[in-house]
């Protein structure tokens, strides 16, 4: 995949290589490599990386996974956000991401992957957001 077709997901990729750092080791790092990355916005964006790790590691084992997953969506927007507003700070961000996952490679166990499947007939629809999936069934409407 070329450069511009990954600067399309790199959102997603950083979010997910976050949320392992947030459970994990090597956590200081990318937070002190995200704050300068962050620039201006830093303080406010590290506030909110630091209550959102806070949330990550008091959540009690059987929630952990569902709570990782809705970080990983929630910062895959914020950080695309960021992508698509300076292609640069993406190609940057995508080439920390990688170096950080090759210089980890042993923390990407410690927050389990959540995965979905949803089916919908007939005029039904199903909405996916994050962890959220919501099923309407025009039929059943009042």
């Amino acid at each position: 995949m070329d450069v511009s077709g990954e600067l399309a997901t790199v959102g997603t990729a950083a979010a997910s290589a976050l949320v392992v750092a947030m459970a994990g080791d090597g956590w200081r790092g990318f937070r002190t490599w995200l704050g300068r990355w962050f620039g201006d916005e830093s303080d406010r964006q590290l506030t909110r990386l630091d209550r959102d790790r806070e949330a990550l590691l008091s959540a009690p084992e059987g929630e952990r996974e569902d709570q990782a997953a809705g970080l990983s969506a929630a910062w895959a927007v914020r950080l695309q956000d960021e992508v698509d507003e300076a292609p640069e700070a993406g190609r940057e961000l995508l080439a920390y991401v990688k170096q950080w996952q090759a210089e980890n490679a042993h923390a990407a166990p410690q927050v389990g992957a959540l995965s979905q499947r949803a089916k919908a007939k007939g005029k039904s629809r199903i909405t996916q957001v994050g962890r959220d999936q919501i099923t309407v069934r025009p039929e059943r409407r009042s």
